[in-house]
Parts: structure tokens; sequence; C-alpha cells
């Protein structure tokens, strides 16, 4: 960069001036300007400044070679402007400011041609005692810094005085308008090693921003001899630091070597607590957090950005991680979790059954679904005098009263999540008149030889039974439950056909219920007699099979062994049955006939042959 030193009046309105302008970008290169079809370069200013000085800024465009193109002024992160250019091969072409950029403060530019241009800046400051001068190179975008970037240089001055002697030193970056966000600058002074502190500039895309290093790094103000850290938080842009000389009223650009990918940005996360991390729904968890290199902080179940630091509040329903994160400048981020334990809600005591009907007197028993040491019983509804409910670990028993009506018992089990309750009711009512539900013999008949008859039944509302003819196997008559079953005992030597039993369940009030059931008794086994029982016949053909000798054809029944010939066997329980041979020949068609009587089952075989013709 070039400086125009001045004397007198104006060295003050060129310290202003150069206050406002930054160093060249950085160029990796040296000394020798950048060439390529894409240029970035600035700051410029145009328009009125202070102590009525007055600037313009020029951008200058040359090649080796004939090149067309356009300069982009931006400021404040806007398009403010353009200008065009042709040159032929080693020519310059000069592109002023538009005027639309006048008073508008520092502004970049961009530089865009066919084939590769050199391109740099010479903005103009014209005062009452002359006119002064400074420029700065364009470069590539490949030399623009981004995140996790740093520079470093040294001879920083932070003095605040104007006094001859001494310096101020401003520090700035032009922010990229393609930087995906603002650009962040962390500023960090040292004086002879030590550090002093650190700052940040922030710039939004395309625009430029800066700082007296003073303002940056409070503990810098007044000090020579200084060394700077400039890095890149966020975004892609140049860092620039220039040292204005209250003597000469020069602006020196101090030179800054660059440390590609020199630190990480991903931010850290020191400390993340949650008080308490266990208990019942809904829980509410006072949150605790600090982090390191975050500009923003993220937790789930907690609404909206939190600062980098800070405390807050979540309510958790179900047990679940709440996770903190923490964004960087550049959107890196890092995690931490929590997890917090919702305790599941006290188990209702439910019991089964949840209700019954009974008479007084009467009880019904069930079961809890666990071991209810802390479960307790209480009569909301009490209208059958003297009941009780009683819980035995598990199970529970309820006894009726002396009198009709509806009991409701209330069941609390006391848990770490507080207390649940259900329900127990039981209607209590008078009897009904007596009812035989079932009266049956299992099996339906008997034998002579055995003469022994099953009897079961079931009944409601009875108060006793009687069953009649049913010895035991003395001969003496037998007393009977109100429901259940017994065997009845008869010599073989009875020789009676059948055997009918009544069943009369008694009820209050004189009320009773009837019921007869008759018990075949068969005399002997009978085996069924077919006729034919053998058959030799060629395939489609056909006979009729006559079976008889059993006194009871309803229980004739015919069982397939096998048929081969692939006809079939038509039964009739009346005993004219018919058989059909198949297609198949040269095989032999089995079928059984079976008869069951009280004493027991028979069958007889039914043989066809079947022969080719």
């Amino acid at each position: 960069m070039k400086g125009i030193r001045l004397t007198g009046a104006a060295s003050l309105a060129a310290v202003l001036f150069l206050s406002l302008l930054a160093a060249s970008p950085l160029a990796a290169d040296g000394p020798f300007a950048s060439q390529g079809t894409d240029l970035w370069g600035g700051p410029g200013a145009k328009g009125t400044g202070a102590a009525g000085s007055l600037f313009d800024t020029i951008v200058h465009v040359s090649s080796p070679s004939a090149a067309t193109g356009t300069v982009e002024f931006w400021v404040g992160g806007t398009l403010a402007g353009t200008g065009s250019f042709s040159i032929p091969a080693q020519g310059v072409a000069n592109v002023p400011t538009p005027d639309a950029l006048s008073g508008r403060g520092p502004f970049q530019y961009r530089v865009r041609s066919d084939a590769g241009v050199s391109a740099w800046s010479e903005t103009f400051n014209d005062t009452a005692a002359g006119r002064f001068g400074v420029s700065f190179v364009a470069t590539g975008s490949a030399d623009l810094l981004t995140a996790g970037d740093e520079a470093d240089g040294g001879g920083a001055d932070a003095s605040t005085s104007t006094a001859p002697g001494r310096a101020r030193t401003n520090v700035g970056v032009l922010c990229n308008p393609g930087s995906a966000g603002s650009c962040q600058l962390e500023v960090t002074a040292f004086d002879g090693g030590a550090l002093l502190g650190s700052g940040t500039i922030t710039a939004s895309a395309g625009a430029a921003a800066q700082n007296s290093l003073a303002t940056i790094v409070a503990a810098s103000a007044e000090r020579s001899g200084l060394g700077l850290r400039l890095r890149f938080l966020a975004g892609t842009g140049a860092p620039y630091v220039i040292r204005n000389d209250n003597l000469t009223s020069d602006g020196t650009a101090i030179p800054l070597s660059v440390a590609r990918g020199s630190f990480s940005t991903t931010p850290s996360i020191t400390s993340f607590t949650g008080t308490p991390t266990s208990g019942c729904a809904p829980l509410s968890v006072a949150l605790s957090w600090s982090t390191v290199g975050a500009v923003r902080v993220a937790i789930s179940g907690v609404s909206g950005d939190l600062p980098p630091v800070g405390t807050a509040s979540g309510t958790v329903q179900t047990t679940t991680d709440l996770v903190l994160t923490a964004f960087s400048a550049g959107g890196l981020t890092a995690t931490q979790p929590i997890h917090v334990t919702v305790l599941p809600p006290t188990a209702p005591p439910t019991p089964t059954p949840a209700s019954g009907t009974t008479q007084p007197g009467g009880a019904i028993s069930g079961i809890l679904p666990f071991q209810a040491t802390a479960v307790t019983a209480t009569f909301t509804r009490h209208d059958s005098t003297g009941s009780t409910f009683v819980i035995t670990g598990s199970t529970f028993k309820y006894t009726a009263g002396t009198t009709t009506g509806t009991d409701v018992v209330q069941l609390a089990n006391q848990g770490v999540c507080g207390a649940s309750t259900a329900f127990f009711t039981a209607t209590v009512s008078a009897p009904g008149p007596p009812q035989i539900i079932s009266f049956y013999a299992d099996p339906a008949w008997s034998c002579q030889a055995s003469n022994n008859i099953f009897l079961n039944w079931a009944t409601a509302n009875a108060t006793g039974v009687t069953l009649s003819n049913c010895p035991d196997q003395l001969g003496h008559p037998q007393s009977v439950a109100i429901t259940g079953s017994v065997v009845c005992f008869f010599p073989p030597t009875d020789g009676a056909s059948s055997k009918t039993f009544d069943l009369i369940a008694k009820g209050p009030g004189g009320k009773n219920a009837t019921a007869s059931v008759t018990v075949p008794v068969d005399t002997a086994v009978e085996y069924p007699v077919v006729t034919p029982t053998s058959v030799v016949l060629t395939p489609f053909d056909g006979v009729t099979v006559k079976v008889t000798g059993v006194v009871k054809t309803q229980y004739l029944n015919s069982y397939t062994v096998q048929m081969p010939s692939g006809g079939y066997f038509y039964f009739s329980s009346d005993g004219n049955c018919y058989y059909h041979a198949g297609p198949n020949s040269d095989v032999t068609d089995i079928v059984w006939i079976t008869y069951h009587n009280g004493c027991g089952t028979t069958h007889t075989e039914f043989r066809a042959t079947v022969q080719a013709p």
C-alpha cells in the first residue's frame, strides 16, 4: 500500500480517512497483485467525510491480453452499483465508483472478466491542504479466509492520543458477499508475548466493518509494539490491520501471515446439569450449562434459542434425554444429553372380578393384580348390613351381609407417585326361584353287565337337591350336593331296559324345580351282520349291502379303511347301504360297519375286490 505523507491541518483529515479504510486484503503471493477472472478488493469510499474532506475511489484493471468485464460495488451487504471495462492487450481500464455509493461508507468491490486480469483500487482524499491517496490490491477468492483460519501480525500501537509520535491502529474485516452468514473475527492482543485480551468484530455478508484496537481490546489502550492474532470464527472474507501514524499521517498496513485450519471452531460444552433427573410426571427439571466457543444453545424440550451460558427449566412427561446442542458462529455443533427418568404412575389395584351378584350371606372371591401390601379397602356405599371385604396377599373375599342392597368398595394403592384407586361393586339380592341348569347322563346309555350310570347336574337358587332311584354300592339312597355328579349302582341281574331318574331342586318359600333323564340299558354287546361281506366286481360295478343283527340301527355307522379303486360306499342308518366300485382295478376296497350301544363298540368288515373285466 502507498501512503501520502501529510502535514499541518491536513494530517487529522487523513487520519480520519485512513481510519475508515483498510489495508490490502491478505495476498498469499507476496507483494505482487493476484491475477484472475474473479477478484475481490477494498475497502473504498466516496463522498464527503470529516473536516470537509472529499473521498473518491477508482478501480484500475490491467491485463497482458484483451479482456472485458464488470466491477461490482458492494456496501452494507447489498450490490450498490456496477461499472464495465474493455481493455486491449497490455491495457489498463479506470472504473470510477458510481454515484450511488456516495456517502454510504466503506465498500468492497469485485472484478469479473473473461480473461485473467490484475486489479487494485486508489482512493483519493481531497482536502484544503491537497490531495492524498491510498491503494489496495485485489486478490482472488482462494486467498480469502474462512472459519478455522488464523492471521498473525505485529507492531500495532493502540494509542487514543492524536499527539505526534503515536499511532492509531484499526482492525477490520471485509466479509465476502458469498459468505454463508456473517463474518465473525476474533481479535487477540499480546504485549511481549503476554495475553492482554480478546474481542470480536462482526460484518454481514457483503459489508466491511472495523474498529480501533483500543476499543476491541480495552487492555491494549496506550500500549505499543503489540502482537495481534486474528481468528476467523465464521464466514468467508479478509481481515486487515492499518496503523495510522499521527506524526506523518501515513497509513501503513501491518503484514499478516496466514495459517489455514489452525484451530477448531467446534464449540465445547463445559458443563450441563439437571435437577432432579428422576421423579413423577410432570417432572420440572432445573437446567444449568456453560459452553466455550458457542454463540447460542438449544435444549430439547425447552423452546427458543438460549445463551451460551445460562439456566432454564423444562417439564418432562415421559422418560427421555434432554439434549443440549451448542452452536458456533460458523454453524458447527456439539451435543450433550442428560437422561431424565420419569417414574411410572402408581398402578391401580383393579380387582378381578370388579363386580358380582350374590345372596345375603353369600361370598365373592377374586384376585388383585399384585401383592396388595399397600392397598386399603374402604366402603363408599354399604347397603348390605354386616358385609365385609378382606384382602389377603393378592386375593380378596367379599362376604354379603344379612340384607339386600349394593355395596361399593374403593381400593386405594399408595405409591411413590401418589395414590391410584379402583372399585369393586357387589349386588346383594334376594334369591329367585330354584332352577335346574342342566341334568344329564354321561355316557347317555348303560349296559346290564355293569349297570352303573353316571349323572351330572347344575342348579341355581337351590337350597337343597334330592335324586330318586340312585342307590349306592350297598343299595342305599344317596345324599347329593346342590351342584355335582354321582354314580348310581345297579346289580347286573336287574334286567331293566332303561332307568329313569328324577332331580328335585328345592328353593326358599317351598318352591321346587324338577327334571328327569332316562338312560337306556342294553343287554349285551351286539355285532352288525353285513350281507354280503365280500364281493368281486369289475370297475364301475355296484352292489347293495344289507346290515342287520342290531336292535337300534340309529347307532350304526361306517368307516372307510381303504378305497384304492376310487369308488364310494353309501351308508344309511336304516341298514340299506350301497357300494360302487371306482375306475381302478386289481385292488381291494375295505369298509367297516360299526355299532355302539351301552355295552361297547363292535364292527364287521365289508370287502370288495375290483378286477379287470
